[in-house]
């Protein structure tokens, strides 16, 4: 299985004060996190909408 993002939209680089993996949406980072859930041993995961930046994370926490 192979993550793929929700939309086919084109996005463009930009500099972010945050250095994490940035998802657009709920959504996309829900997906990531049943991608890495099927692929990977990882811990419980979930998502959070970052204050800084805008864009969602991941954490273990």
């Amino acid at each position: 299985m192979k993550y793929s993002r929700s939309h086919n939209r084109k996005t463009y680089p930009f500099e972010s004060a945050c250095k994490k993996t940035m998802y657009n949406s709920l959504i996309e980072a829900n997906d990531a996190i049943e991608f890495l859930r099927k692929t990977k041993y990882v811990k419980e995961l979930s998502a959070y909408k970052c204050t800084v930046c805008g864009f969602w994370h991941l954490t273990s926490k």
